[in-house]
């Protein structure tokens, strides 16, 4: 499996709710991107899109959306030029613990359908920890005129999808953590997403 897939990590959104840039926010004693890299297993290729920063793993490859922030499919659009494997999964660097879904979207492909999204405990679909056939993404982007400011939506309706209900314990794991509020709500259960993450590994 590590082999037949890539991870595209978005970094770059404005963060305006947070007040800082969120993919540094420490959880734990480690930034979010942090968490969201150190869950990804060797060797599968990392491609953030977003600022670059020195202390990036060697396999991370780092790009930015143009126009900077132009909005989520902008930013895969571009992290798509980098992918080399037939998978990519996606992820929004405040769901620092979305890594640890991997294998079960993976189990949920099949022959027929080009992602996996989970669906969490309240009905929501994460567009944003996600799984994705690599070329399907590929024609659902190239659908618009232009990439900047397009919905995740209206990507993913361009697409055939599996939603994989997440049980409510699971949904803890694609914890969102868009205010100062929800790290310290995070840091509060980070134990116990600690252990959920060490029963998933």
């Amino acid at each position: 499996m590590a082999n037949s897939w890539s991870a595209i990590i978005l970094t770059g959104g404005t963060s305006k709710r947070f007040g800082a840039d969120k993919s540094e926010a420490i959880l734990a004693d480690r930034a979010l991107i942090d968490h969201l890299i150190a869950a990804i297993p060797h060797p599968v290729p990392i491609i953030v899109v977003g600022p670059d920063r020195a202390a990036f793993d060697t396999r991370v490859q780092v790009t930015q959306e143009s126009p900077a922030f132009s909005g989520p499919v902008a930013a895969i659009a571009a992290g798509m030029k980098l992918v080399r494997t037939e998978l990519v999964t996606v992820f929004a660097t405040d769901m620092p613990f979305g890594p640890l879904l991997i294998p079960q979207l993976m189990a949920s492909l099949n022959e027929t359908c080009e992602g996996v999204l989970p669906l969490d405990g309240a009905g929501f679909v994460q567009p944003l920890c996600a799984l994705y056939r690599v070329d399907a993404l590929n024609r659902a982007l190239s659908s618009f005129e232009t990439v900047v400011g397009e919905s995740m939506r209206k990507l993913v309706a361009h697409m055939r999808v599996v939603q994989v209900p997440i049980s409510v314990e699971e949904s803890q794991l694609l914890t969102d953590i868009d205010t100062q509020e929800n790290l310290m709500t995070a840091q509060k259960s980070y134990k116990a997403l600690n252990n959920l993450q060490k029963e998933k590994s």
